[in-house]
């Protein structure tokens, strides 16, 4: 099956978990995107009365676009379902978040959120994080970058600025990215904290939330 229509299989099963009436958290990213879309798509056509709140400039761009009423992040203290996409998720729901750039905002909205729901093609899957290497993206006040690396060193990273069109990638929030290498993570919980606790450090692209639903694609492990 190709790429992309395991995208949309996977974005149009995520619908059942919207009800009438609801706050609905739109994630970012391609998979996210076709799930705004069939939202869009169902809303008009059931007449939901449901509003929505974005992870991301351009998921309220597409969001928009469809339809789907958006409330801004600062007014919205709970959303009934987040749904989402993943860069990278294992068996134990390990999930690594942020190669959009939006991990931040992504995380929050999931924090408030009474459900958090995955959306992944059969790429993003592994059986298990802890025994692969893996990419975490760091999101980096732009002033303490040089001293957030060294530190990222110390833990053990390789450590890379997050570019695009070769220049230095912006988020949403006016940070940088600085992707982080690691040969091996035994503890993402650990890991985490650690990441969090470096002075400069906004946010981290490791997602560790209890309850998490996954909808894939068929016949995985």
């Amino acid at each position: 099956m190709d790429i992309e229509d395991e995208k949309k299989i996977v974005a149009k099963k995520a619908l059942k978990f919207v009800k009438p009436s609801t706050i609905v958290g739109l994630g970012s990213g391609s998979t996210a995107a076709y799930f705004i879309e069939a939202l869009g798509k169902l809303a008009k056509k059931k007449k939901l009365k449901i509003k929505c709140v974005a992870t991301s400039k351009e998921s309220e761009r597409i969001a928009k676009k469809v339809g789907l009423k958006i409330v801004a992040l600062e007014k919205a203290d709970k959303i009934d379902v987040d749904i989402d996409g993943a860069d990278k998720i294992d068996n134990q729901r390990i999930i690594i978040k942020g190669m959009g750039g939006a991990l931040t905002r992504e995380k929050y909205v999931a924090s408030i959120s009474r459900k958090f729901v995955v959306i992944a093609d059969h790429r993003k899957f592994v059986k298990d994080l802890r025994k692969e290497k893996v990419i975490v993206p760091v999101e980096v006040l732009p002033f303490a970058v040089n001293n957030v690396k060294k530190e990222l060193k110390k833990l053990g990273a390789k450590t890379k600025m997050r570019k695009k069109n070769k220049r230095i990638f912006v988020t949403d929030n006016g940070n940088y990215i600085i992707d982080s290498e690691f040969r091996k993570i035994k503890n993402f919980k650990k890991m985490a904290v650690k990441l969090n606790n470096i002075p400069g450090v906004v946010e981290n692209g490791i997602f560790l939330f209890k309850g998490v639903k996954v909808i894939r694609p068929k016949n995985l492990f």
